[in-house]
C-alpha cells in the first residue's frame, strides 16, 4: 500500500507565493512606455554613476501610478519601472506586479542586457527580452516552466524598449499563446463548488493507515477487506476515492468497491525487472488505484466514451524542454536547467509541477488531477514505488490569480507541502468535476 504522511499542515489553498492578484487580461494589462522614455536619457542610456545615483521618483499615466528606482547588483544594475507608488524603496510595494519593467544593464559598460516584464502578479511568471542583432527575441517563462524560448520579435531591441507591452504581444501571438495569461474565472466556478464541497467534508474525515470506505459503507483495510478497528479514517488512497465516490453517487447512486480498484493493471506498466516485486512491495499501487478511479469517472460522466484503456486518462504531454531553479523578481530566472520528459511509467519531475498545473489549468479548465508520486528507493535493487496520492485542483481565483488547492490524506494542505517531501517525479491523471457532491460517511449509524 502507499506510504502514510505522518502529519499534514492546516487546511489552506496553495497559490504561487507572493501572488498578488488582481490582473488584467494580458490585452489590457498597465503599460508605461511613456514613462520608460522620459526616463531614457538619464536611467537606460545614461552613464552608470548617474543611473546609481538615482533617488527614486515616482510618475504618473493614464494607467496610474508608478514608481521609479535603480538597484545596484553588482556585476549589472537594473532600472525598475512598477506598477503603484513604492517600489524598491524600503517598506514598497513588490516590484513584480502585473506591467512591471526591470530592465538590466551591464555594471562594466553600461549596455543594456536584457529586460524583464511581469505579465502576471507574480514573482516566476514573466517575460525575458534580450537582443539577437538587429532584432530581438524573448522568453515566457511561468511558475518556472519556460514555455517558449528564443522566439524572434521583428524590431531592434532598443526600439522593443521604447514599445508598449501590446505591440510585442501582437508581434509575436503567431507564436505564443498569450491567452494562457488572460483567463476567464468562470469557467472555474464548477471546480470552485467541488472544492467547497470537499473542505466542508473535511471535518468528519480522519486519518488511519490502509483505511477506505467500500461500496457497502463498510470502513475497511484496503489491503484485506477486513474491517477497520474504531476510529477508522482514510489513507491517502481511501480519500481519494471518498472525493470520486462523492461526484458519481448522484450519478450513479452507488459507490465504487475497494476490490475492483486495487486490481493490478500489470500489462499497462511496469517491465520484466518490476513484475518479480509486484507481490511483496506492490510499487504501482497509486497509478493502478487512480488510473481505475478515473475510468470510473470519466464513463459515468460521459457513457458513450467507448475507450476503455486505463491510460486514457493520464496527461501524457510533453512538457515544457527547460526550467528555471531561481524566481528573485529583479535578477533570478536567467539561468535555464534541462527539464526532463513526461516518462510513462514515472510522469513528471515535481520541479515543474507548479508550471504544469498553470497549462494544465489554462488549456483545459474545470478539471481537477489525481497526482501520484513516486521516487526511486536508495537501496537495492533502487525500485521505483508510487508512496503517495493527492488531489490538485488548479484554477483562477474571482481575482484572476492562479492558484493550486491540494486535498489529502483527509486534509487540504499545499503544493509547497506536497511537493517538499522528497519525492522525485509525479503523475497526473484527468478528473471531471462535479457540481453535486454526495460522500460517504465514515462512521456509519
Amino acid at each position: 500500500m502507499l506510504a502514510a504522511l505522518s502529519s499534514v499542515a492546516p487546511a489552506r489553498a496553495d497559490g504561487a507565493a507572493g501572488s498578488l492578484g488582481g490582473d488584467r487580461p494580458i490585452s489590457s494589462m498597465p503599460e508605461n512606455d511613456d514613462i520608460r522614455i522620459g526616463a531614457w536619457a538619464r536611467l537606460i542610456e545614461g552613464p552608470k554613476a548617474q543611473a546609481l545615483a538615482y533617488p527614486g521618483a515616482a510618475a504618473r499615466n493614464g494607467w496610474g501610478p508608478w514608481s521609479i528606482s535603480v538597484i545596484d547588483g553588482g556585476d549589472a544594475f537594473y532600472v525598475v519601472f512598477a506598477p503603484g507608488s513604492g517600489g524598491a524603496k524600503p517598506g514598497g510595494g513588490p516590484l513584480y506586479a502585473q506591467g512591471s519593467w526591470i530592465i538590466k544593464r551591464s555594471a562594466a559598460d553600461g549596455s543594456v542586457l536584457q529586460a524583464k516584464v511581469f505579465v502576471r502578479s507574480d514573482p516566476g511568471t514573466f517575460v525575458r527580452l534580450y537582443p539577437y542583432g538587429s532584432r530581438s527575441r524573448i522568453d515566457v517563462v511561468a511558475y518556472g516552466g519556460v514555455l517558449y524560448h528564443k522566439a524572434i520579435i521583428p524590431l531592434p531591441f532598443e526600439e522593443l524598449l521604447r514599445s508598449p507591452f501590446s505591440r510585442i504581444v501582437g508581434l509575436t501571438s503567431d507564436v505564443i499563446d498569450w491567452s494562457r495569461f488572460s483567463p476567464d474565472p468562470a469557467l472555474y466556478r464548477d471546480l470552485r463548488g467541488l472544492m467547497a464541497s470537499v473542505r466542508a467534508g473535511l471535518p468528519s474525515l480522519r486519518y488511519a493507515d490502509d483505511g477506505a470506505i467500500d461500496a457497502d459503507g463498510r470502513a475497511v483495510l484496503i489491503s484485506t477487506l477486513a474491517d477497520q478497528a474504531k476510529p477508522a479514517g482514510l489513507n491517502c488512497s481511501g480519500f481519494v476515492k471518498w472525493l470520486v465516490d462523492g461526484m458519481l453517487h448522484p450519478i450513479t447512486g452507488n459507490y465504487l468497491a475497494v476490490g475492483r480498484l486495487k486490481e493490478r493493471m500489470l500489462d499497462r506498466r511496469g517491465s520484466s525487472f518490476t513484475i518479480g516485486f509486484e507481490e511483496r512491495y506492490d510499487p504501482f499501487f497509486g497509478l493502478d488505484w487512480s488510473r481505475a478511479l478515473a475510468r470510473a469517472a470519466w464513463s459515468a460522466f460521459y457513457p458513450s466514451l467507448r475507450d476503455e484503456s486505463p491510460l486514457a486518462n493520464d496527461v501524457a504531454e510533453a512538457p515544457f524542454a527547460l526550467r528555471v531553479s531561481d524566481a528573485d523578481p529583479v535578477n533570478g530566472g536567467s539561468a535555464y536547467e534541462p527539464y526532463s520528459d513526461n516518462f510513462d511509467d514515472a510522469g513528471l519531475d515535481v520541479r515543474g509541477l507548479k508550471a504544469v498545473l498553470f497549462m494544465l489549468a489554462s488549456s483545459e479548465p474545470g478539471r481537477f488531477y489525481l497526482a501520484q508520486f513516486n521516487a526511486r528507493e536508495s537501496a537495492p535493487p533502487n525500485l521505483r514505488r508510487y508512496f503517495h496520492i493527492a488531489a490538485l485542483f488548479p484554477y483562477f481565483d474571482e481575482d484572476g490569480a492562479f492558484r493550486v488547492a491540494v486535498f489529502e490524506s483527509a486534509a487540504e494542505t499545499s503544493l509547497d507541502a506536497v511537493t517538499r517531501r522528497g519525492y522525485e517525479f509525479v503523475k497526473l491523471v484527468r478528473m471531471p468535476a462535479a457540481s453535486r457532491f454526495e460522500p460517504q460517511a465514515l462512521d456509519r449509524p
